[in-house]
Order: structure tokens, then sequence, then C-alpha cells
């Protein structure tokens, strides 16, 4: 294992003590649950009513169950949340070190950045949404002789429930995740073009290929400029990428330059079921081996840093 790894030893024995916590986290919101159980039943054997005073041992009882309930459930969460941050904190330390493996230069690995939010309003196709969920684990450097960045990103819709009593209660569900990529193009485009698989848009550019019409759906003001980026061959190597993984992808060519990518379903530098720092590393490994394969099938017509020497120093936007 790489010398420049953190201390794997006493890593895995971090990672053996988390896993037991994590466990011990699911038996103590099943205790919690349990108990909130036994008071339903309570109120079932009662004819739908349960006085809660402690004028009655039913009462009582029923009141204790309550407490130890939820106090339960809140500390079954919050163990499991304390382990999840710990496991996250390992992970990315040797995320960090598999990243300066692969990438020709890490320039910055952090969990809490992310990408400017101008990548993200872009038009891509993605489902309704309100909001940002999480965004992070951002990554700057060069790959393949590409200077980029990337980040994992999360959006949410959000739901407003009201009971009887008009109480509300506000809850979000994540409609999309994936990766953003953020790098550069040679393009001389007169406006945006953009073709997505997130969406089927009326009205759409046909690029006189059926096979590619019916896996993306593109957007311009100018079919010059489709045609300056969406070249056959170029549509070829997205028909190909979406053979093998799927429906998953969109792709954004900025008339500034910027070239935008977004990989559905993709999440990095996680712990998963690792059981050990090797099997850690592995992981790592083959997810940025998957995901440097996706760069490579695609092959992004980016600026590369011996195409423009100052590129990689340079703001991408």
């Amino acid at each position: 294992m790489d010398n420049n790894l953190p201390n794997t030893q006493l890593d895995d024995q971090k990672m053996e003590n988390l896993r037991k916590r994590t466990k011990l986290s699911k038996y103590i919101m099943i205790a919690g649950g349990v108990c909130l159980g036994i008071v339903v039943l309570m109120i079932l054997l009662n004819g739908g009513t349960l006085s809660l005073n402690f004028k009655t041992p039913t009462g009582v009882v029923a009141i204790i169950l309550i407490i130890g309930g939820f106090a339960l459930l809140f500390t079954g969460l919050r163990v499991k949340q304390k382990a999840g941050e710990a496991q996250k904190h390992i992970a990315n330390n040797y995320a960090s070190s598999v990243l300066g493996r692969v990438m020709d230069r890490l320039d910055t690995f952090d969990h809490g950045k992310h990408i400017d939010r101008y990548y993200l309003n872009q038009d891509f196709g993605f489902p309704k949404y309100d909001c940002t969920g999480f965004c992070g684990d951002y990554v700057r450097g060069v790959l393949r002789g590409v200077p980029m960045e990337f980040c994992e990103f999360e959006l949410q819709e959000k739901h407003v429930t009201e009971d009887k009593d008009g109480d509300t209660d506000v809850s979000y569900e994540t409609v999309f995740y994936g990766v953003i990529v953020v790098c550069r193009h040679n393009l001389a485009l007169s406006d945006a073009v953009m073709a997505t698989q997130f969406k089927t848009y009326e009205n759409a550019y046909n690029a006189d290929s059926e096979a590619f019409y019916n896996a993306f759906s593109v957007r311009c003001t100018s079919e010059q400029d489709a045609k300056l980026v969406l070249t056959p061959d170029y549509m070829q190597k997205l028909l190909e990428l979406s053979a093998e993984r799927g429906k998953r992808f969109a792709i954004r060519f900025l008339q500034d330059g910027t070239l935008l990518l977004v990989i559905k379903d993709m999440n990095l530098f996680e712990m998963g079921k690792s059981e050990n720092t090797v099997q850690l590393v592995e992981k790592l490994e083959k997810e940025m081996e998957d995901f440097i394969n996706i760069l490579d099938t695609l092959a992004l017509p980016a600026q590369k840093v011996a195409d423009h020497p100052n590129a990689e120093r340079s703001e991408l936007r």
C-alpha cells in the first residue's frame, strides 16, 4: 500500500469500531420503535383511547414508553450520524491519496467545498426541484492532461404537509444526484449547445441521426453551432457511452468556452461496505477508474495543458 496513506492499522481499528457503532444504532432505534409500538397496541386494546396520566398504572407505563421510545430513537439517530461523519472523514483521507495517484496533478480536494452554483443553475433538463441539497467532495486539478474541477451534488423537492390541527411539516426528497464536471473547450460558438438524457424537449434539434435523436435531446439556438459540436464521430461516442452506461448524461457547451458534463447516479468517496482500509482503497480506485473510463469514452473536446500551458493555472470560469 502507498506509503503516503494514513495509519492503516489504526484506521482499520476505527472502521471496525464504527461498524459496531452503526450496528448498535440500528438496535437502539429498533428498541425505540418497539416502545412506541407497545403504546399503540395499548391504545388499541383500550378501545382506541388511553389516558396519559400518573393516576393509573397503565398511564404511567404509557408515558414511560413514549418518553423512552423517542429518547431511544433520537439516541440511535445521533449515534448513527456521528459514526457516519467519522466514516466519511476516514474515507476522505484515503480519497485524497487515491486522487493524488490517479490524477496528473491534484490541486484541491475538499469535502465541504463545491463548484460555483452558476454551473448547476444551467439548463441540463433536470427534473423539477426546489433547492440544492448536499454539494461537496470538490476536486480540482489536471486529469488526462485536462484541467478540470468536479464535485457531487443533490437536487431536492420540498414537500409541505398539514395535519388536521393546521400544523405543517416540511420534508425534502432527493430527486436527482450525481457528479458535475467543469472544464474548457476550444470551439467558437455563438450560443450554448446542450445534449441531455434527463428530459425530452419539444422542438429539439434534429441531428440527422434517428438513434441519437432517440437517445439525446438537443437544445441550441444555432444549427451551425450544433453541427460544430455534434459531429458524426462525436455523436457516435455519445451513443456508445449511452449504450454502455444507460441514460445518465448531459453535456453543455457554453459560449464563453466552458464545458459542463453531468453524470447521473454517481456517488464518489464513500466508505460504503468496506471493512478495512485495503477494501476502502480498492473501492475508491475502482470508482475513479469508472469515472475516468467515462471521460475516456466520452473523449471530451476539452482544452489540455499541452494546448494551453497557462490554462492549468487559470480560473475555469
